[in-house]
């Protein structure tokens, strides 16, 4: 996400609305079909990837739509089964 404060400012708003009880903010809530992460996604581009846990949720990664696969491939790694 690093300089691209528009992107990171769209997943904190993503995150921030999770945390409120919003289950599918920005523009969709996608499986990712291993490890029970879910990708939430904003219109210009930012991803966050969370998990479901008892009484919350985990956030466990954050990115744009230029290192979306990188990052999905070392959650898979850390996550999949």
């Amino acid at each position: 996400m690093g300089k691209d404060t528009l992107i990171q400012k769209e997943a904190n708003n993503l995150v921030a609305k999770l945390q409120q009880g919003n289950s599918n903010p920005g523009i969709g809530n996608n499986s990712l079909g291993f490890g029970g992460i879910h990708e939430l996604r904003s219109k210009n581009g930012a991803r966050v990837y969370f998990r479901n846990i008892n009484g919350g949720v985990e956030i466990l990664a954050k990115s744009n739509k230029k290192n979306q696969g990188t990052v999905i491939k070392v959650l898979k790694q850390l996550y999949g089964k």
